[in-house]
């Protein structure tokens, strides 16, 4: 079998990680979230199927701990479909290109520099949330994912129920802080800019 064979194998056989019931119950969630947050427009419809890819890399990393690279390619292409949905300009696609990178290189850094820092799968993932969501967005679901990944760790950690060099599955709570930060990140921009 040639090498393109398999990969495209691969890239088929990690994604039925995804399909557990977890992914249903967060995609029901995620899409009712969409059309609560954003009615029914074009931008609920884009969001939505953002959600349901996030639901899908959170389902995948809890199932078998990867994320399929699959699903960071269609988050990728549905960014470039948002921002050609959206009013297009330079400073709209330097914005998106920053988001891409302010959280997934510095992963990356952690990740070359510490082993097991961080799984290829987050980091891609978050590289293109990041381009979906834009510079403010990404940062804000960053500080969000980890703050709540964190919590989680100090209390495996104080039920001894893991240890300090236990793994934590990364894209449940990454997914969590984009998934935050595209319904209400707008709103809280807002807030913060005039001081709430």
């Amino acid at each position: 079998m040639t090498t393109d064979k398999k990969q495209k194998n691969k890239l088929i056989k990690d994604m039925g990680a995804v399909f557990t019931p977890v992914f249903y119950i967060f995609s029901i969630v995620a899409v009712a979230s969409a059309v609560i947050v954003c009615g029914f427009e074009m931008t609920a419809i884009i969001t939505a199927v953002f959600l349901v890819l996030l639901a899908a890399c959170a389902s995948s990393d809890i199932n078998k701990g990867i994320v399929p690279d699959l699903l960071c390619v269609f988050i990728a292409i549905l960014a470039v479909v948002k921002l050609l949905t959206d009013s297009i300009s330079l400073q709209s696609i330097i914005n998106h290109l920053c988001g891409a990178f302010v959280l997934s290189v510095p992963m990356l850094a952690v990740a070359l520099l510490i082993k097991s820092g961080f799984g290829g799968g987050d980091i891609k993932m978050m590289a293109a949330a990041g381009l979906f969501l834009g510079l403010d967005k990404t940062i804000i679901s960053g500080f969000i994912a980890f703050f709540i990944a964190g919590i989680y760790g100090v209390y495996l950690l104080l039920t001894k129920k893991g240890s300090a060099k236990g793994k934590v599955k990364l894209a449940p709570y990454l997914a969590l802080g984009c998934a935050f930060s595209e319904l209400f990140g707008t709103v809280l921009i807002e807030l913060l800019k005039t001081g709430i």
